[in-house]
Parts: C-alpha cells; structure tokens; sequence
C-alpha cells in the first residue's frame, strides 16, 4: 500500500505524466534543479541555528549561520546541479542563500519564539479511520508557544509569494496540522506560520474543523483519482523547464534537442573565432570578447624622437669703447 505525500499529489496535479516517470516507472535522474539545492542548504543553516539555541540556551551569531550554509553548499554542490534560469551563475544563487539567512536572522533574533519541540519533524498519519489512506512529511520546526498551543513553522525559498487565497488552498501544512492533532493530545489550538525568505514576508494562518474535514476529503479523492487513472498526459506549462524529464518527454524532447543543437552550434562559432585570431597578438577588446584571462598586451613601439638642432652660440656681449688717452701738453 503507498504511503502519500503532499509533493506526490502535487506531481499528479502539475503533470500526471511526471508523476508516471517518478512513481510508477521509478525513472531516476541524476540531475538536482540548483533552486531545491538552494533550499536544502539553507533549510540545513536554519536547522543548526535553532538545534544551537536549544543545546546552549543562546542563539549561535550570524557568521556561524553563514559559515555552515557555506560549508554546505560547498561540500554538496557537483556538476550536476542544474541552472534553468539565463543568465544566473552558481555564484549568483549562492548569494541569494546568504541574503535570505541574513534577513531572516535579523528579523527574528534573538530567536524566543517559543519551545521548540522537533526540527525536520517526520510525521506519518491516516487521513482515514482504516488506515487506507496514509500519508508522510517533514515538519521544518515545530513549537509549542504555551500550553496546548503549536505552530508548525515553514520555510519557502521559493520567488513565488501566494495570495492569501493561495494559502487557504495549502494542503501541506494543513495535512501536518492534521498529524500534530493526531501525535500531541495537548494540542488545542495550531498555527500554521510560512516564512517566505525571499520576500521577508512572515504569514499566519488558522483551519477551521470544516476547512480540515474538506482538505481531507479532497486528498481521499485525490489518491482515489490517482489509483484509477490508466493514461498519464503530459500537461505542457512554463514549468516544463524545470522538469529533469524534459529529455524523454514527448512534449518537451524535441525542444531539447533544439537547445542543443543551439549550444553546439555557440561553441563551434567560438572555435572558429579562436581559429581566425590563432598566432596573431590579442589585443585587450579581443581578449575581452573572448573572456579569455589575462594575456600581456602586445610590447608597445618605440616612440621615434626627432633630433634636436644645436641651439645657436649666443654672442659675446660687446665691451664698451674705451675713452682715447688725454696727452700731456708739451712745457713753454
């Protein structure tokens, strides 16, 4: 019997055919989209701030936050990590990460929020009385701000900022507030809180005992849907980009086949340019075309001075003339 997710209905929901490659055939891609890696690393900064506050009483500084999202990132990242989006480098997502951990430290130091009772919580629970519908999660931090009052706290890297009607609809913190009620006999009252880091927008809401019933209800018919379907269409939307089956899609290989016939045709026009420039000096706006490192510029020409004419011999300045000598006058 399977056990359920809010990620694997959201696959049938976004693309049944999807959902066949990664459920039902088990097709397994070595490829990680960098906006999900992103997110575990700074999901894994923000676990060991608060696995910190809780074995010391005191929140650890924002540079050991920094450091371990760092050290994260540099100890998981490999080549195939991949980028969708033009014109943005690992570097560039990186930084991001940075600047989502510092906002958030910054908006909530120094961190008394409340007990926190689990962080990547895994909770599993049936969504009926017979067990035939069984559902799994991870709750990213869990507390209990008093008595028999709990908030399931959860942390969006996503650019995407939902409506308020959006979160209404939102079926994954709803079926984890489901399972904090089932686990914690003390809970009476849940809040759900979603931290979007890349807006620094905090949002709350509640469930009413008719939002839950319904939200149950519709899952149940869901994975009834689902169990039942014998033909799984591709559904093409913008999202089709970021889908690491786009190669065996039949919606989508031919255009991975343009695109790559794209890219070759780029480095055979790079090639060719090396090849027209070969055993010539490069000059700095060709060698900054090219992006190629430093190479020294061409030696520059002697400069050729003219020779300077011998400046004239001023003349001597003339002495004065000399008065003619007085002669004595000869005696009588």
């Amino acid at each position: 019997m399977p056990v359920w997710s809010h990620s694997r209905l959201s696959s049938y929901e976004k693309c049944p055919l999807q959902y066949r490659y990664r459920y039902i055939d088990k097709i397994r891609k070595d490829t990680f989209g960098i906006e999900a890696f992103l997110g575990n690393r700074v999901h894994e900064a923000l676990e060991h701030l608060y696995r910190r506050k809780g074995e010391v009483r005191k929140a650890p500084r924002l540079p050991e936050i920094l450091a371990v999202y760092r050290s994260r990132w540099d100890a998981e990242y490999k080549d195939n990590v991949r980028i969708v989006r033009r014109g943005w480098a690992p570097a560039d997502y990186r930084e991001e990460g940075e600047k989502y951990l510092t906002g958030f430290y910054h908006r909530n130091a120094p961190f008394d929020d409340g007990e926190t009772v689990g962080l990547e919580v895994k909770v599993e629970f049936a969504l009926d009385a017979s067990g035939r519908y069984r559902v799994l999660g991870y709750i990213d931090r869990l507390v209990r701000r008093e008595a028999g009052l709990y908030e399931i706290h959860d942390y969006k890297t996503s650019a995407f900022r939902p409506s308020d009607e959006d979160l209404r609809r939102d079926r994954q913190l709803t079926f984890y507030q489901m399972a904090v009620r089932d686990q914690h006999a003390d809970a009476r009252d849940v809040r759900l809180v979603w931290h979007f880091l890349a807006q620094g927008d905090r949002r709350t809401a509640t469930r009413t005992e008719s939002e839950i019933e319904d939200h149950r209800r519709q899952a149940m018919r869901l994975v009834d849907r689902i169990e039942a379907a014998r033909d799984f269409p591709a559904r093409p939307s913008p999202l089709c980009r970021w889908c690491e089956y786009r190669d065996i899609c039949p919606a989508e290989k031919h255009k991975v086949a343009a695109e790559a016939v794209a890219a070759e045709r780029l480095l055979a026009a790079d090639r060719n340019r090396y090849l027209e420039i070969a055993g010539r000096p490069l000059t700095k706006a060709t060698q900054t075309s090219l992006g190629l490192p430093g190479v020294p510029d061409p030696p520059e020409r002697p400069v050729r001075r003219r020779a300077s004419k011998p400046s004239p011999a001023k003349p001597e300045p003339r002495r004065p003339a000399e008065a003619p000598a007085v002669l004595p006058l000869p005696e009588a």
